[in-house]
């Protein structure tokens, strides 16, 4: 990760840190805060896009390609008639 800049403070009340070097680093005006021991991160909020608020599309063919691909690759299992057993193997009785 680059460094755009780095300078060290001495906190009386709080740390103020401009809208220069806010929009320097990428950020939006709309930002999420994460305080976590020893580490403070800033990060943008993903703003929603219109095609998330829009009304549902239908499936895309790529999208529907990779779905069709699902288990090509599945390696076999281990529970004999997994299918005819289904519920009895997700569901034991108690």
């Amino acid at each position: 990760m680059q460094t755009l800049e780095q300078t060290v403070v001495d906190v009386q009340q709080g740390v103020w840190i401009d809208a220069h070097r806010l929009r320097k680093a990428g950020l939006g005006k709309q930002l999420r805060i994460i305080v976590r021991p020893g580490v403070v991160q800033i990060l943008p909020e993903p703003v929603p896009s219109e095609a998330m608020l829009s009304e549902p599309q239908g499936p895309s063919p790529l999208g529907w390609e990779l779905f069709c691909t699902l288990g090509n690759d599945a390696q076999p299992g281990r529970l004999p008639d997994a299918a005819v057993d289904h519920d009895r193997y997700l569901y034991p009785r108690a």
